[in-house]
């Protein structure tokens, strides 16, 4: 009976120790490596969100958002318009939403979507795997994946926060060299805006 017990606690231990190093040891993907999917995120329609809904898009902007960021309320009118310029071009742009606090729950993200008028998906990533699996680290922080879903692009949107003193459009550009089958030009930036905790 002891012994059961030890290999039974020996087992779970085990099982334990592969579960967290699984969580620690996972490197985040980098350029030109395949991006992460993702399953069932609620969205704020109501609606069970994954990449495979995406699979006819050409391309597919992924941006990790929040609701308290500062920096992120002041790109909402850029993303839009970037929807309304890139989605008849079979671009779509996802917000993704992976931070933890007060105002990062179902609520306040469809009150942010309903206020700001988003015209793409906001979706909840109450596990933070999506946020963890590609490695962002702030908001706004954003990856354009080509047609085979290979990260082309990782960083800012573009260089400032402040529109007017924009120069150079990073993701804009990087989504147009990739509709034109040209190699992208910039592949990586450094994101700027809040931080994202992770438990």
């Amino acid at each position: 009976m002891e012994l059961t017990n030890l290999k039974r606690a020996l087992l779970y231990t085990l099982v334990a120790a592969i579960h967290m190093s699984g969580h620690s040891s996972q490197a985040a993907p980098d350029v030109g490596d395949k991006a992460p999917a993702w399953r069932f995120l609620q969205g704020t329609d109501g609606l069970l969100h994954s990449r495979k809904d995406l699979d006819r898009s050409k391309i597919v902007v992924v941006a990790f958002l929040c609701n308290k960021c500062p920096c992120v309320k002041g790109y909402e009118a850029r993303f839009k318009r970037f929807v309304e310029e890139f989605a008849p071009r079979g671009v779509t742009f996802v917000g993704i939403n992976s931070a933890i606090g007060p105002l990062e729950n179902m609520n306040e993200m469809r009150r942010r979507a309903a206020s700001a008028r988003y015209n793409y998906h906001y979706l909840f990533d109450t596990s933070q795997q999506v946020g963890r699996g590609f490695g962002a680290t702030s908001t706004p922080h954003v990856f354009v994946l080509d047609q085979s879903r290979r990260i082309a692009y990782s960083g800012a949107f573009d260089d400032n926060r402040s529109e007017s003193q924009v120069k150079h459009n990073f993701v804009v550009n990087a989504v147009s060299d990739l509709l034109a089958e040209r190699p992208v030009a910039v592949t990586k930036t450094k994101q700027f805006g809040c931080a994202i905790s992770y438990r």
